[in-house]
């Protein structure tokens, strides 16, 4: 059943609103895909916002959280001038960083790989492939592996957020919780003791 994690991390109000819309509007392709004939042909525009939610949530992180962060917020003292010094426009940059800095706790998974994949599913928007990826075929490039993938990367992101880098209190009200609409893949007993994402290993994301 969908559930939600508080947007208590968000630096960019602007941007928590989006993605509640983006949000709302998987809880619309989700009631789809579960109840029509031909519901896993949305399998594509899920994964695509999952992922483009958390290319969000990263990108609101690194370039607002902490590259403008004052000096005395003392939670990235280790890595603000670094990262302050660095220009940062792309998904794959700010999954490196993250993996660097190691911002989710979980350095000894396949977390950061799983990042990867989805950024070069997602990449697959455009239709051309002009890359020429492989699969060719987009109803072998979006299934319903690559699906739980993007949720469970989606949901560790914000759960961890949430846990671990709050905003002060006066922060908490702007923007709505975000509620996914799904069921949970992680207890939140266990995100504190950092879990494995091994379920991705059948994917070949070791």
């Amino acid at each position: 059943m969908p559930f939600s994690v508080p947007a208590n991390f968000i630096d960019i109000f602007k941007i928590g609103d989006n993605i509640n819309y983006n949000l709302s509007v998987l809880k619309v392709l989700y009631a789809a895909y579960h109840n029509f004939p031909d519901g896993k042909k949305l399998i594509k525009p899920i994964i695509i916002i999952n992922t483009s939610i958390s290319e969000a949530l990263l990108y609101d992180f690194i370039e607002n959280r902490i590259r403008k962060a004052n000096r005395t917020e003392t939670l990235f003292s280790d890595i603000l001038a670094v990262i302050q010094a660095k220009k940062l426009d792309k998904f794959e940059h700010y999954i490196e960083q993250a993996r660097k800095y190691d911002f989710f706790d979980l350095k000894n998974t396949n977390f950061y790989e799983a990042l990867h994949f989805l950024r070069k599913k997602r990449n697959r928007i455009h239709i051309q492939n002009d890359k020429r990826e492989e699969p060719e075929d987009e109803e072998d490039v979006f299934d319903e592996k690559v699906l739980i993938v993007s949720e469970k990367i989606l949901e560790k992101i914000l759960d961890t957020m949430s846990l671990k880098y709050p905003r002060r209190e006066e922060y908490h009200k702007y923007v709505r919780d975000f509620e996914l609409p799904w069921d949970r893949h992680f207890k939140a007993q266990e995100i504190k003791s950092q879990p494995t994402l091994d379920e991705t290993n059948e994917l070949g994301l070791t």
